[in-house]
């Protein structure tokens, strides 16, 4: 990276992705090749070593769609893979990326769960269920149990708990501090025959020293952020906060630095401020 680069300010995230994804192709494990490809190993008629540094620097808004994808040509990424990268790329180009993006996400959120494992601080809300990169086996099957009308589509639930549990375990591995507001409706529904499962599993995600559970209670009265299901992810290094939200009116990602983005970091604050630890509140 260039000095002139190392001065710019970080790109959005849908930039700061793509970057990850270009490194951690080329740097892949392969035959005979136990790191990868070095910059210099990359054909001269795909891009040059200056071109391909400015790519990976997650800094650079010139990205040209054509010269990422004879790169993942060579790279011979895998066509999902590829299609994904791809995505990240136009988005990056587009002046709202956060409009653009939530019309070419796919079901499982693949470009949220890429944002969620590199960020370093988490902050989850949910007014009536646990959060789920806290949900427990217990939990997620008392969700299955309960389901009563079929999904439109084919949906496994054995893959989706599997896909489930690795997420939350890669959270703990990786010991990022998060907070996660909890409704009190989300505790005191009727949770089921494995209800001691559930709370057991739950005081046992609160006693982690990173994770800060708090619950929301009835007597606190209407809240901002009530009717919303918040995903907040901050980064190191000056990286564009990620908010995404769901609602009844809608769903997506917002712009930090925006009105309603403004409005999210706040409510989140107040949202915070009038919660009890879970551990008072189970006790």
């Amino acid at each position: 990276m260039t000095d002139l680069e190392e001065d710019l300010p970080p790109g959005p995230p849908p930039l700061m992705e793509l970057a990850r994804q270009l490194v951690a192709e080329r740097t892949r494990p392969r035959t005979h090749l136990a790191k990868g490809y070095q910059k210099t190993d990359i054909p001269r008629d795909i891009c040059s070593t200056k071109t391909l540094g400015r790519l990976e620097s997650g800094r650079y808004r010139g990205v040209n769609l054509g010269t990422v994808l004879k790169l993942l040509r060579f790279y011979q990424t895998p066509y999902d893979q590829a299609d994904h990268i791809a995505r990240l790329a136009e988005a990056s180009k587009a002046r709202d990326w956060c409009g653009h993006y939530a019309g070419v996400v796919e079901d499982r959120g693949w470009f949220y769960q890429q944002c969620e494992d590199s960020a370093s601080y988490m902050l989850f809300h949910s007014n009536s269920v646990l959060p789920s990169l806290i949900q427990g086996r217990a939990y997620y099957r008392m969700l299955r149990d309960t389901t009563r009308i079929a999904i439109e589509g084919e949906f496994d639930w054995e893959e989706g708990e599997e896909f489930r549990m690795a997420r939350r375990e890669r959270w703990i591995e990786s010991e990022r501090p998060a907070q996660l507001l909890i409704g009190e409706m989300a505790l005191t529904i009727d949770l089921g025959p494995n209800k001691e499962a559930i709370l057991a599993d739950l005081r046992e995600i609160a006693a982690l020293p990173f994770a800060e559970v708090r619950v929301i209670p009835f007597n606190a009265g209407r809240y901002e952020l009530q009717t919303w299901t918040l995903n907040l992810l901050e980064y190191d290094d000056g990286e564009e906060t990620v908010i995404n939200v769901e609602s009844p009116r809608g769903s997506g990602f917002v712009p930090v630095d925006s009105s309603r983005g403004k409005f999210f970091t706040g409510a989140a604050k107040l949202a915070s401020g009038m919660s009890i630890a879970s551990e008072d509140f189970l006790q």
